[in-house]
């Protein structure tokens, strides 16, 4: 691989409402591992129950179409994981609509169906933040 290269982003680096929703995908994910309710944990990063709602929808899509088990670093880690930087740049382009080049991004592992359902769940996710 060549992270090396082209590093991830750090968590500080990502856009205000961008870095909320990894915060939240983060906190889903612990609660989820533990067995309690990811959405009330979601919420509080995120700063909306609506918006925790919305990211769960996306989480089930991301579990259903990603190629292998998503990676999500821990709570306090700055850096991201190459999942959750290519969610930062799915919700980057999902807020500016552009569907071409969201496809150019997941196009070599999800399929086109999934790939519209993301960009559906990006695009209205980041509506929610607004």
């Amino acid at each position: 691989m060549l992270d090396w290269i082209a590093p991830h982003p750090v968590l500080d680096s990502l856009p205000i409402n961008t870095r909320k929703i990894v915060l939240g995908l983060r906190a889903w994910a612990v609660t989820a591992r533990l067995g309690r309710c990811s959405l009330h944990a979601a919420a509080e990063p995120l700063g909306s129950q609506r918006a925790a709602a919305h990211l769960h929808l996306m989480v089930g899509e991301i579990r259903e179409l990603w190629p292998e088990p998503f990676a999500v670093s821990g709570p306090c880690c700055a850096g991201l994981t190459h999942d959750e930087a290519v969610l930062a740049e799915m919700l980057r382009l999902g807020n500016r609509r552009s569907r071409l080049a969201f496809d150019r991004l997941l196009e070599e592992m999800i399929g086109a169906e999934g790939r519209e359902r993301l960009f559906i769940s990006a695009c209205v996710l980041m509506q929610v933040m607004e």
